[in-house]
């Protein structure tokens, strides 16, 4: 399973950086520049982002695991 996981995810990110590469090499997008304090914040966010994302999918399934999802009926007390 994870075996799996891991050769869909390594496929998927060659696919893009193939993607970028093709994109970026056929000149079909103006060039732009941008200073290494730019390039240092969306790296930092787009990791902040990968992490929040992933501690809230912890989240749920830890709270699924754990039952504290489970609907309650309290009128039967």
């Amino acid at each position: 399973m994870i075996r799996n996981i891991l050769i869909l995810t390594g496929g998927g990110m060659a696919a893009l950086i193939a993607l970028i590469a093709l994109v970026a090499g056929s000149g079909v997008l103006p060039a732009f520049a941008m200073s290494w304090h730019g390039w240092l914040a969306f790296l930092g966010g787009a990791l902040l982002c990968f992490l929040l994302s992933g501690g809230l999918f912890a989240l749920a399934f830890f709270s699924a695991r754990t039952g504290r999802d489970d609907i309650t009926d309290l009128s039967r007390d």
